[in-house]
Parts: C-alpha cells; sequence; structure tokens
C-alpha cells in the first residue's frame, strides 16, 4: 500500500472524527451543537427578545448530504497507532480500540471477484432496507474501490430513498445493455445507475416498471458484479419471493434481518429453522441481524441476538437509532457511535464469509 499523507495531529483536548466534516476542507460549515439548552431567563425589567423566546427551526435534518464519506475516511488505514486511536475515538463503543481497527481492516479485505451479498427477511418492517444501505454506506465508506446496491422488490422499494438518490433508475430499466453476453464496462455501467456518493451507486424503485424475467435478473446482477468488489442485493420480503430465490441461488452470503418484536422473532424462528434444514441454503453463509425499531420494546436487540447465538446462529444487534428509525436519508455520522461499531463489525463478518472465511 502507498504511504498516505500523515493526518494532521489535534490540538488538546481534541478528537479528529473522520465521520464529520473534513479538517481539511475549507467550505466545511462550521460544526454546530445541537443539545437541548435551557432558556436564559431575563433580568427584571428586560424584555425577551422574540429569537430567544421562539427559537428557529432545526437544519441539521436527516437527509445532510454526505457526498464526501470517502475522502473524510481517506486518514483511516489498516495499519498504524493512528488507526487504534481514531477509531477509538470514532466509535466510542465498549470493544478496545485495537478491536474496532482489526474489523475495519477486515472491510477493507481484496476480493478475488465481485462478493454478492442477500439482505432477506421473513416479513415487512424487520429493517431490510434500512440493514442493506447501512451495508452499502460503511463499505463504501471505508474501502477505496465502487460498491453498488440493487433493489429487487418488485413494488415501491425504499432503498433509493435510504440512499439518498432522486430519480434513480429501476434494475429492470436498463437489463438491455447488461445481459444477453453485453458487457457496458465500468464508466458507462455507472451512468446507467443511480449515484449515491462518489464510489456508491444504486437503482431505484422497480413499481411501473416492466420487470425482467428472473433468467435476465439474474445475469443482470452477476454482470454488474464484475465492476463492482462488493454488490449488496435489497430482496423482497418472505424467502418464497422468485427474486428473493435467484439472488440466494447466485450471492456468496445473506443477511437475515429481523426486528427485536415478539412477532418479528417468532416469524424468524421458523423461517430460519427451515432454513438449516433447506438442501442449498443450509450451506451458504449466513448472518442474523436484530435490529431494535422501537426504543419502549419489552424485547431488545442484543438479548434477541444472545438468545439465538445460543441457537447457534451467526447473530449481531443494532440497537434503537432515532436516526435509524426515522426512515429517511441514511447518513453514518448521523448514528450513534455504538451502533457504527456495530455496523462495522456487522461489515467485517459478512464480507469475510461472502470471503470464504467461516
Amino acid at each position: 500500500m502507498n504511504a498516505s499523507p500523515q493526518p494532521p495531529t489535534p490540538a488538546h483536548g481534541q478528537q479528529l472524527d473522520p465521520w464529520g466534516q473534513p479538517v481539511d476542507d475549507p467550505w466545511a460549515p462550521a460544526p454546530t451543537d445541537h443539545r437541548p439548552r435551557r432558556a436564559r431567563r431575563p433580568e427584571p425589567g428586560q424584555q425577551q427578545s422574540p429569537a430567544e423566546a421562539s427559537p428557529g427551526p432545526r437544519t441539521d435534518g436527516v437527509g445532510s448530504p454526505l457526498d464526501n464519506d470517502r475522502r473524510r475516511l481517506s486518514r483511516v488505514r489498516a495499519t498504524g497507532g493512528f488507526l487504534g486511536r481514531t477509531l477509538g475515538s470514532l466509535f466510542g463503543g465498549t470493544h478496545p480500540a485495537t478491536m474496532v481497527g482489526r474489523h475495519a481492516a477486515e472491510v477493507q479485505a481484496p476480493v478475488t471477484t465481485g462478493r454478492r451479498i442477500a439482505v432477506v427477511s421473513s416479513r415487512g418492517g424487520a429493517g431490510k432496507t434500512t440493514a442493506a444501505t447501512l451495508l452499502a454506506r460503511v463499505y463504501a465508506a471505508l474501502r477505496p474501490d465502487n460498491i453498488c446496491v440493487l433493489d429487487l422488490d418488485p413494488g415501491h422499494g425504499s432503498l433509493a430513498l435510504r440512499l439518498g438518490i432522486d430519480g434513480a433508475p429501476a434494475f429492470d430499466s436498463f437489463l438491455p445493455g447488461i445481459t444477453g453476453g453485453t458487457h457496458p464496462g465500468t464508466a458507462r455501467l455507472a451512468e446507467m445507475l443511480g449515484t449515491a456518493s462518489s464510489n456508491l451507486f444504486g437503482t431505484g424503485p422497480r413499481a411501473g416498471a416492466a420487470r425482467g424475467a428472473l433468467p435476465e435478473l439474474r445475469e443482470a446482477a452477476a454482470t454488474v458484479s464484475r465492476y463492482f468488489p462488493v454488490t449488496v442485493l435489497d430482496c423482497p420480503t418472505g424467502l418464497e419471493a422468485p427474486e428473493t430465490q435467484a439472488a440466494l441461488a447466485d450471492c456468496h452470503a445473506a443477511v437475515f434481518a429481523v426486528p427485536a418484536t415478539l412477532s418479528g422473532m417468532e416469524d424468524a424462528l421458523a423461517a430460519l429453522a427451515g432454513w438449516r434444514q433447506h438442501p442449498f441454503l443450509a450451506g451458504l453463509p449466513l448472518v442474523v441481524l436484530v435490529m431494535q425499531q422501537d426504543q419502549s420494546s419489552a424485547l431488545q436487540a442484543l438479548d434477541q441476538a444472545g438468545r439465538l447465538s445460543r441457537l447457534g446462529f451467526d447473530a449481531h444487534a443494532v440497537g434503537y437509532d432515532r436516526h435509524l428509525a426515522a426512515g429517511a436519508r441514511l447518513a453514518l455520522p448521523l448514528m450513534l457511535p455504538a451502533h457504527r461499531e456495530a455496523a462495522t463489525t456487522l461489515a467485517a463478518r459478512v464480507l469475510g464469509l461472502a470471503n470464504g472465511a467461516r
């Protein structure tokens, strides 16, 4: 690996956060502290100004642009003491900085051929599209190469919304250009896809589009995988959906999204039991992701992931995150540090399984 320029040394009491604004960007907006503050009580005989009495609306919406994700993390490398210090202050979780650095290095592991990762669920509202977007964002942020995520849901999929892509084309709309032995090349394929960031590409909803046949979809996904080291497939709800079965037939690893609810866990346990008995799926590398959808739920995602682990499943958990629950454009810097750490651990595990490291 070529030597990269050394990052600037933070002043006393400061921390460099690669997920925040670049320290060397002169156009970056000044950081804003959005912690709630108690209104200042006016002195006796002094009138309170209208601005103090009624503060203006917040402008840090969940859809704030994050097109500099790749450049913000360009100083994070898989070696050196700076990585451990930076990731330790970045994630702020319970794992040691060396553990977090190891997971980041696994995310950056080279791949021999394009790896396809299918994200599935047994019911709607499980967080499947959120999980697919989260994986794609982590891979695009920590890897120097291009990442692709495809929306295979035949209905009104929300992948483009979570990626922040306006007017992204449906996967079916450019099937003729990438099937039938046609190889468009990297530049041409990038033009066909929607652009979420400098190295993250995706597709829009398939609703209303003339949907292609399953053999064409499988061939098109294989063609896309030629040009992207990692391709994430956001599958329709239910393991019986034809697109889901086609994706599972060709993928290198799968992520099963489960909501931390009573009904969600019961559905997942039944589906996972059938997964183990399936002649093909039983040998497919699988990671189960339990997501906390409701902050007031009686079930906790971490506890349910532990329950699945005791049953022999490779289970991970992401706790309740207000930004993820909002359902709008997913932005890594707006997530809690512990949840970014969990997402990086998940991404490293899935990619390691896809590369054959069981």
